[in-house]
């Protein structure tokens, strides 16, 4: 036990006073090993490290993350914009719900929460100030309903997890469909609700050519994920594949399609995406070591037997196990939470009987959840700067979501019908 709190506390505490995510596992790993194993060579380390980032799958990251950026660069974001606003714009409230429905769009694009906030955010909130919503509401609604964008495929968090518990990446995908919709209606009603206690408005009707029009323009991009998961799931390539041809199609969609993709935009797209992939992947071979002394440690086993002292029961021990991640995810990065977390709970729910598909994208989503709540949650802070308004208001209109947020991820947790009915359709 003093072992496990000289892992975890050391880590935590160096995540605290400021050190960067990656230095701050590394070091905590090699404190323990020090203390726990003292005569382990310590050749080990690069080993684990190496072995952690050498997975052919792992390049489907890379891949989206690129495909992500040409995306955002080529003039997609405002043709899903204004397709979305066609469909749900004359609904009460209507530009929130345009901004929700375009992070639906807009996440079988991406696959990022951050990507989506930046994109989405940048064309919307200006639009919902000009039309009377206060700035730190539209940048609540912007900030919580990029949540979709790592839920509904490609979905970068999900390919990570898919690695971690040797599932299949697309009955991952297709698990994260269903959940993703349940999620914006959500946030629908907690806009619509809003909006006829303060009066925000509703847009003009579209008539349907208009509609028609701007569907067909936007339905070029809209094609990418079918491309994507359709891929997958027929067998035509796998999602490494998949990644590189969402690259190819992006790129002639931006600089032939639609013509906004200029060569200067296609190479900071892959400075963006290169950094972004590398700093999953440092993470991703840190955490190798930390879940390899968290599994020599035996953490799983003695968290599964406490949590199962508790209650045997699937639902309490779903509920247990999503409490602390939630809680865990108001402090840490979700893709370090992910990857240590996993291990230490994976076997726990498999013994109860929960499909590790369905887990995965509770968990995905619980963890997203964390970017929208203080003190860490990036997506606050984003989308303060875009709305230039104050981290502290966007947070406090921020509270009716997070509460949508919840509704939805019990709704996901407690019905795995949900999750699991189209993935049973592969079988």
């Amino acid at each position: 036990m003093m072992t496990v709190l000289l892992l975890l506390g050391s880590m935590l505490l160096l995540s605290i006073l400021g050190v960067p995510l990656v230095f701050a596992i590394l070091a905590s790993s090699l404190a323990t090993l020090l203390v726990y194993r003292p005569g382990i060579p310590f050749e080990i380390v690069p080993q684990l490290f190496v072995n952690g980032i050498d997975r052919s799958v792992l390049l489907a990251v890379v891949f989206f993350f690129l495909a992500g950026e040409l995306m955002n660069r080529g003039g997609i974001t405002q043709r899903i914009v204004d397709f979305a606003n066609a469909l749900v714009g004359p609904i009460r409230g209507g530009l929130g719900h345009v901004n929700i429905l375009s992070s639906v769009f807009f996440s079988g694009i991406s696959g990022s929460a951050v990507a989506d906030t930046a994109a989405v955010g940048s064309t919307m909130i200006p639009a919902m100030v000009r039309h009377g919503y206060s700035r730190a509401f539209s940048a609540a609604v912007t900030q919580t309903s990029s949540v979709i964008g790592p839920i509904i495929p490609p979905s970068i968090p999900v390919i990570v997890y898919a690695v971690l518990a040797e599932v299949s990446v697309g009955r991952m995908f297709l698990a994260g469909i269903v959940p993703g919709l349940v999620v914006s209606l959500c946030l629908m009603v907690a806009v619509y609700v809003i909006s006829l206690r303060r009066g925000y408005p509703k847009e003009a009707r579209v008539p349907m050519a208009a509609i028609l029009k701007r569907g067909v323009d936007a339905g070029l991009a809209l094609f990418a994920p079918l491309i994507i998961v359709g891929g997958i799931l027929g067998g035509v390539f796998t999602a490494t594949e998949a990644g590189a041809v969402a690259v190819l199609y992006s790129f002639l969609l931006g600089r032939l399609g639609y013509r906004e993709l200029s060569w200067r935009d296609a190479w900071t797209a892959m400075l963006q995406s290169a950094r972004g992939a590398a700093t999953v992947m440092v993470i991703l071979g840190a955490s190798t070591l930390f879940a390899w002394i968290v599994a020599d440690l035996q953490v799983s086993r003695t968290v599964g037997a406490a949590i199962l002292a508790v209650s045997e029961q699937p639902w309490l021990v779903l509920l247990l196990i999503n409490l602390f991640v939630l809680l865990v995810g108001l402090f840490m990065d979700p893709l370090a939470a992910m990857i240590i977390l996993v291990p230490i709970f994976l076997p726990t729910v498999i013994e109860i009987g929960v499909d590790p598909i369905h887990f995965g994208i509770v968990f995905v989503l619980n963890l997203m959840i964390g970017l929208c709540t203080p003190p860490v949650g990036y997506l606050i802070y984003l989308s303060a700067a875009i709305a230039e308004a104050r981290p502290e208001e966007v947070i406090r209109e921020s509270l009716p979501f997070l509460a949508a947020l919840l509704v939805a991820l019990f709704l996901c947790m407690y019905v795995p019908a949900i999750t699991l009915t189209l993935p049973a359709l592969m079988d």
